[in-house]
């Protein structure tokens, strides 16, 4: 399985999505000593096996293998990249990041897994907890502000800076891969935000039929915001809640007594969750087209689905019943009732797969590598890059089937991140093993 490893990132990394020979450099170039194609490389492959600081990094740059050294020619310090870090250039890394991911749709890594098309799922995300206000860029906040972290009853609450970003993921692909990073100005709202990372969806993917459904969850759920996705010929999924109390109830009064005489259109098994078990039913109803309230005409919602999510224990007892609203613009019959509760469980994959992974492995939102110049946001997309080979690899060409044909469970983060470092150091481990008889 190391080789198998081996082969896929070499053969990644040889491809010119994938390399960074043509990065902008704003140095002098006769005072550097190390080239910033090379400074990319040493973090990007930092990340891909998953080093928790610099040093570690540096460390990894001495131990690199024959083909991991064409990437990284020599040692490079922290110092060294933690300085160049701040230099690096968010456009170029957005356009990379967007480039690798249409070189991944063209070597059908990306088809709808479950679905008949594309869904991209939107979604905010908070980079860092800083200390400062990162050049005037972060977004400053009090302990005493609950809306990010638990709220602290002080006299003199102490001020902190977030680094808030949208982020798109294809949750209609397997492996839930990165599409998108837009970083949110130091005033500037999610919601605000959203049309803005449509329109910037569009442009990267637009003619790459790799996106037909734009989903969102009820906090960016606006007029605004369905007009804006429904201009540029796509779908719209988008969650219900009280910020849209006109609608929310609406929806409520007609499918709550729909689920309370009608049997379900469509229903999952009971899937084991811990010691519980869960399944999820759909109602949906047509009443709402076209429905015009106090803020304007919803002329494109055809739609609107009711998602009831039960929890029993082992013994068949419901301990928790929770229902979940929907509007859409999707025709009638585009979907089947059991894709519908598909893509509404994919649109958990951004948080389960895509924003879980990279807290909880990448440790993203406590442990950033540097914090000053645009580190945060470029080291972000960076990360987003390996994620996205990182999560391939795991959900895909290392995942096996049983013998009943059914997907086995994905090789725990760990076990493929030693992979990748082996993989990246293989010919010293090989040496090591010459020289010791081992």
């Amino acid at each position: 399985m190391k080789d198998h490893v081996d082969r896929f990132l070499r053969k990644r990394m040889k491809k010119k999505p994938w390399g960074f020979a043509d990065a902008p450099d704003p140095r002098q170039q006769g005072k550097v000593d190390h080239r910033m194609p090379h400074v990319l490389n040493a973090l990007t492959l930092g990340l891909l096996s998953n080093e928790p600081t610099l040093r570690d990094v540096e460390e990894m740059t001495r131990e690199l293998g024959p083909w991991s050294r064409t990437l990284v020619p020599a040692s490079i310090s922290d110092t060294t990249l933690d300085t160049e870090a701040r230099r690096l250039s968010e456009p170029y890394l957005t356009d990379k990041l967007v480039s690798q991911v249409r070189d991944m749709k063209r070597s059908k890594m990306l088809a709808p897994f479950g679905l008949p098309c594309g869904v991209a799922t939107v979604d905010g995300k908070n980079l860092a907890t800083l200390e400062h206000d990162a050049g005037g860029r972060a977004q400053a906040r009090t302990s005493d502000n609950a809306k990010w972290h638990k709220a602290e009853k002080s006299p003199t609450p102490k001020p902190y800076y977030l680094v808030p970003v949208l982020r798109a993921v294809l949750t209609s692909a397997a492996a839930k891969p990165a599409l998108l990073q837009l970083a949110l100005g130091a005033r500037q709202g999610e919601t605000a935000a959203f049309d803005e990372m449509v329109a910037a969806l569009h442009s990267a993917y637009g003619r790459s039929q790799m996106i037909d459904i734009i989903d969102g969850d009820a906090g960016l759920t606006s007029l605004r915001n369905a007009n804006a996705v429904d201009e540029l010929g796509y779908g719209y999924v988008f969650g219900l809640k009280g910020n849209q109390r006109e609608l929310h109830d609406e929806a409520k009064a007609l499918l709550e007594p729909m689920a309370q005489q009608q049997a379900p259109e469509a229903e999952t098994h009971w899937e084991l969750r811990g010691a519980k078990r869960i399944r999820r039913r759909l109602w949906r109803t047509a009443e709402m087209r076209d429905i015009e309230n106090s803020i304007g005409c919803w002329s494109h919602l055809r739609q609107t689905w009711l998602v009831r999510q039960e929890t029993k224990l082992n013994d068949g007892t419901i301990v928790d019943v929770e229902d979940r609203f929907f509007i859409s613009s999707v025709l009638w019959n585009y979907l089947k009732p059991d894709q519908i509760l598909a893509l509404v469980r994919n649109h958990w994959g951004i948080e389960n797969d895509a924003f879980n992974s990279l807290d909880m492995q990448w440790r993203e939102d406590h442990g950033p590598w540097c914090t000053r110049g645009n580190a945060v946001w470029t080291l972000g997309l960076l990360r987003l890059m390996a994620y996205n080979l990182v999560q391939y690899l795991r959900k895909r060409r290392l995942r096996r089937k049983s013998e009943h044909g059914r997907w086995r469970e994905p090789l725990p983060w760990r076990r493929v991140f030693r992979k990748i470092r082996r993989a990246l150091d293989c010919a010293t481990i090989e040496t090591m093993a010459i020289t010791t008889g081992g």
